[in-house]
């Protein structure tokens, strides 16, 4: 009856929470966005909530990122912008007062720390309508306020901070949380992998093998890779029974093969173009047993690299790749386990991206060397 009832003052005060007319789940690709901001919450209940200045102003790009770790009431603040200016003359201005220079990041040449005086500054104004500058000499920057209350509220609620003396913007809330602890990071061990060095190729007669045999092994037909009438499939170029592999095949693009992987002494991938784009393209990765090569395991059809025990998938949100995304998978000697995934943030002028905000990490140990 106990659970039963701290579920249910759970739910009524989740209820309770004003309406947040935002869109998307933190723990997803750009995660909960509500105009200008963003919010993205990692596999540890790290959240990293981001503000940006507005899409007209994408020539002149600025952005806060808070960090916010759970149980922890300060988050950390960062701000970055395009500049030629010198460092020591940035200043945060709001609603036209002066809180001070910012300070130089030591460790990255484009960043600002904020100081706990003005990261508190910054989300004391989250709830009133704030005009958060940058001052530099003659220059000036503006980050937009629009979502940045809505984004904080929800990282209040996802860090379990509503109603608490810790919260964001929420301490007042009638319905109280208990705030969450942190998660741990789940751990890789990374096992040997044949590195470019080693040249692997297969002998002639297996390769011939495994081309002969792949379409059998690996169902081409499924719906999920060739999709329907009405859905597009995941890897559509692995079959040439489809338009796009048809299409593809008048080019006479090399593309369309097969090729094979050696991972270790006892596994290997095959991997098969899936799908091209104007500034993007992704590989279908299977990995096969030698000693049961019948039965291929699909890792993905998002990857575009594989390198020394590992599979990546880098891809541009849009063309002048102002903002990206990442997956990669980690070789334990079992399968490809993923290790990372995330996203640079909202497309708002930063060459490469803003930030890096996380939906999954872990850690890996690198304990690959070949036993001798």
């Amino acid at each position: 009856m106990k659970t039963l009832k701290t579920l249910i003052v759970a739910t009524i005060s989740l209820l309770s929470l004003p309406a947040i007319a935002g869109y998307g789940t933190v723990s997803e690709g750009w995660g909960f966005v509500q105009d200008d901001w963003q919010v993205v919450c990692d596999n540890t209940r790290t959240c990293r909530a981001a503000g940006y200045a507005i899409e007209a102003l994408i020539d002149e790009p600025a952005s806060i990122l808070f960090t916010a770790l759970p149980k922890v009431a300060l988050p950390k603040a960062q701000i970055q912008f395009i500049s030629k200016a010198s460092k020591d003359k940035a200043e945060l201005w709001l609603n036209n007062k002066n809180y001070g220079v910012l300070q130089a990041n030591k460790e990255d040449s484009l960043l600002y720390d904020l100081s706990a005086k003005q990261t508190q500054a910054l989300v004391d104004h989250a709830r009133i309508a704030t005009k958060i500058a940058i001052r530099a000499g003659d220059n000036y920057w503006q980050i937009s306020d629009k979502g940045m209350s809505a984004v904080l509220l929800k990282l209040d609620d996802v860090q379990g901070r509503v109603g608490t003396p810790i919260a964001l913007v929420s301490k007042n809330h009638p319905n109280r949380q208990l705030p969450k602890a942190a998660l741990p990071k789940p751990i890789i061990q990374k096992a040997f992998a044949y590195s470019a060095k080693d040249n692997k190729t297969l002998a002639p007669s297996k390769l011939a093998y495994f081309q002969k045999n792949i379409d059998n092994w690996v169902d081409i037909n499924a719906e999920q890779l060739i999709g329907s009438k009405d859905v597009m499939g995941d890897c559509e170029l692995i079959n040439p029974k489809t338009e796009t592999y048809q299409r593809m095949s008048e080019y006479g693009s090399t593309m369309l093969d097969w090729d094979f992987i050696p991972v270790d002494d006892s596994y290997m991938l095959a991997t098969h173009t899936c799908w091209l784009g104007a500034y993007n393209f992704s590989n279908g990765y299977w990995l096969i047993d030698n000693a049961k090569p019948s039965k291929p395991m699909l890792i993905t059809t998002a990857g575009n690299d594989y390198f020394d025990g590992e599979i990546s998938a880098t891809h541009k949100d849009r063309g002048i790749g102002d903002c990206w995304n990442r997956t990669a998978w980690i070789w334990n000697g079992k399968t490809f386990a993923k290790s990372e995934e995330s996203s640079t943030g909202m497309c708002r002028g930063f060459a490469g991206g803003a930030w890096d905000l996380p939906t999954y990490v872990s850690q890996v140990i690198r304990n690959d060397a070949k036993a001798q």
